[in-house]
């Protein structure tokens, strides 16, 4: 083997060194990119994990209290009891439910049974239609701020029964006792908002005093 076939192979050992290096450089560079990638999904999910934690632990705890004022008219207190860490929410957004397992919008109504039905109220009470900007029907009411420890009190009224309800006494007797059904919905800016459902103690209907057992009609209903 002349020098020139010597110096042949040694250009493409050369070369072929250079090969292996070069792929090993750019797996070992593939590897510590993944690892990067891994490590860094790896503190997004944690941090995701430890804010949902943080936003579990700070569920607003509201406390909601019915009491009857007159024949037709309730107060609803709504106090932020804790938990301790939450000062204060920016809104609360209140919405009465209707009662649960039963679905009104029967397909037998007509035209004009179906157009008053988003309007009915199926529970207890309504929140009162003029009164805090609550708009009729009286299913929403919103809070705007409340600090831990303070109530905020909205003014509610018995709820009405549909135009074709054939008796109003039936209406009243069927709701009377039942449970306010409420959802909340409790916004901090820079929170996700918090869901509350709640089912609220109805103050129900007194017994009228004269023995008889019967039972006292609101007056809109006599």
């Amino acid at each position: 083997m002349n020098t020139d076939d010597w110096t042949t192979l040694l250009g493409a050992a050369a070369t072929g060194v250079g090969v292996v290096t070069a792929i090993m450089a750019y797996w070992t560079t593939r590897k510590a990119a993944a690892a990067a990638a891994d490590s860094a999904d790896t503190a997004r999910e944690v941090a995701r994990i430890e804010r949902d934690r943080w936003h579990r632990e700070l569920t607003p705890e509201l406390v909601f209290s019915l009491i009857r004022v007159g024949p037709n008219r309730l107060r609803l207190a709504t106090t932020l009891d804790g938990p301790v860490g939450l000062d204060h929410l920016d809104t609360i957004t209140l919405t009465v439910r209707d009662e649960a397992g039963w679905n009104h919008a029967r397909p037998h109504f007509d035209e004009a049974m179906r157009t008053e039905l988003p309007s009915v109220i199926w529970g207890p009470a309504r929140f009162s239609p003029g009164v805090d900007g609550v708009a009729a029907p009286g299913r929403e009411s919103i809070i705007r701020g409340l600090e831990r420890g303070n109530s905020v009190y909205r003014v509610m009224e018995n709820s009405e029964p549909p135009s074709w309800f054939q008796n109003a006494g039936d209406w009243v007797e069927g709701y009377w006792e039942a449970k306010l059904r409420l959802h909340a919905v409790c916004e901090v800016e820079g929170y996700k908002p918090w869901i509350i459902v709640a089912e609220v103690e109805n103050p129900g209907m007194e017994y009228i005093s004269d023995g008889s057992g019967e039972r006292e009609i609101p007056e809109q209903y006599r």
